[in-house]
């Protein structure tokens, strides 16, 4: 007979496992009647449709009867309804309803994005390898490629997608700016204060010679090929090539990455390129685990704690896991909460709660791990053909150049 391990059920239904315990006690006292399995002298829970019924049954008046001394009713603050928009409130609350997590681009948002930005140079001033330095080193050390693969093209315009605080890209604007290449600059980012941030950088750079231009996009659903048309129109428009660049490996950040290629894919014209940043999965890379901008490790990161603040979540409600999912090969940080909370969202006609109980885990932080291999496998996927790649010289990050796969003529 199937049945489900204790473990299995309180992940099923978010309840604990001394719930599940005890629905196993008052059975084999004659209290529940739940079907039985008995394996290696353990009792489980038997997988049978009169057991899941009555299972569902037992979580939702575990729900209406908490023990208010652990059980919190929380109002976000004025300002998280200040920052986002009605559209995105609705997918934070979705994403903790079926996903029991918080999408990790609103954290970019206000005083997370003056985080990222200290994060960033941050990286940038430390001795140690890192992503942001590895990328920075492949597109140096890959100019003349780049050249090649820009051909005769007079005009580049180059796509920052997430652009962060423009760091990385700053070499390279510079190179096309002096040989009189570069035509356009387009920042996307789902955050208008990284924008911000980013056109700050971009002008005190380049005194006017780079002029900026700042989209705020969500990359995971809205394409940016509209950016582009007017160009793409021109006459002479063969003579025009698009640059997207996706750096520091923010694809791996997303819930869905192939979803995202292909809205990526989607925006892209048969000459465009896209380069992409990354650091390959091995072994040393999972045992590797730094997230904090400071030297000490804080209980948790403001750059991940900022919309938990605006949620009224209380640091008090929680503790903080991080690790690495062999499974899923996934890293993560994630909150365990302390006590059942209700989330009360409030709009101007309606109201939305979302119920979390004691010893949910909301996931605040991903990071998917692939090999170089399996990365150029899903871009080929969304017919994203690999034109270049290219190591750092300690062979710890991975630059690809990708075009879009063309199909021949019949």
């Amino acid at each position: 007979m199937k049945y489900f391990k204790n473990t299995e059920l309180a992940k099923l239904y978010n309840v604990s496992e001394k719930s599940v315990r005890n629905w196993i006690d008052a059975a084999e006292q004659g209290k529940l009647d739940l079907h039985l399995h008995q394996e290696n002298g353990k009792m489980y829970i038997a997988n049978i449709s009169s057991n899941n019924l009555l299972v569902e049954q037992l979580v939702q008046k575990g729900k209406k009867y908490k023990n208010t001394r652990g059980y919190k009713v929380i109002s976000p603050t004025d300002k998280f309804y200040d920052l986002y928009s009605r559209k995105q409130i609705v997918d934070i609350i979705s994403s903790l309803e079926i996903h029991k997590e918080i999408p990790r681009q609103y954290n970019y948002f206000d005083g997370g994005a003056e985080y990222w930005d200290r994060f960033a140079w941050h990286m940038w001033e430390e001795d140690a390898p890192n992503l942001l330095k590895g990328s920075i080193e492949l597109l140096n050390t890959n100019m003349n490629a780049l050249d090649l693969l820009i051909g005769t093209s007079k005009r580049v315009n180059i796509v920052d997608l997430g652009v962060g605080n423009a760091l990385p890209v700053k070499k390279l604007l510079a190179k096309l700016s002096e040989r009189g290449q570069l035509h356009r600059y387009i920042a996307v980012d789902i955050s208008s204060e990284m924008l911000a941030i980013a056109e700050e950088n971009i002008n005190k750079w380049f005194k006017g010679a780079v002029p900026f231009e700042g989209h705020v996009r969500d990359i995971t659903y809205e394409r940016f090929d509209d950016l582009l048309v007017e160009d793409m129109l021109q006459q002479d428009n063969e003579e025009t090539v698009n640059l997207v660049l996706f750096l520091g490996a923010t694809l791996m950040n997303f819930r869905s990455p192939y979803d995202v290629l292909k809205v990526i894919y989607g925006s892209m014209g048969q000459h465009d390129l896209l380069f992409y940043t990354d650091k390959p999965d091995t072994e040393a890379e999972r045992r590797y685990f730094d997230v904090n901008a400071e030297a000490e490790v804080a209980a948790l990161s403001p750059k991940y704690r900022f919309i938990l603040d605006l949620l009224n979540i209380d640091p008090s409600l929680y503790d903080v896991e991080m690790g690495f999912n062999a499974r899923t090969l996934e890293r993560y940080i994630r909150i365990k909460l302390k006590v059942a909370i209700t989330l009360k969202f409030s709009f101007e006609n309606a109201e939305r709660r979302v119920e979390l109980n004691k010893g949910d885990s909301i996931l605040m932080w991903r990071a998917w791990h692939q090999t170089t291999l399996g990365l150029i496998t899903e871009f080929d996927k969304v017919g994203l053909t690999l034109l270049l790649s290219s190591t750092t010289k300690d062979r710890q990050y991975l630059l690809t150049v990708s075009g879009v796969n063309i199909a021949p003529n019949s």
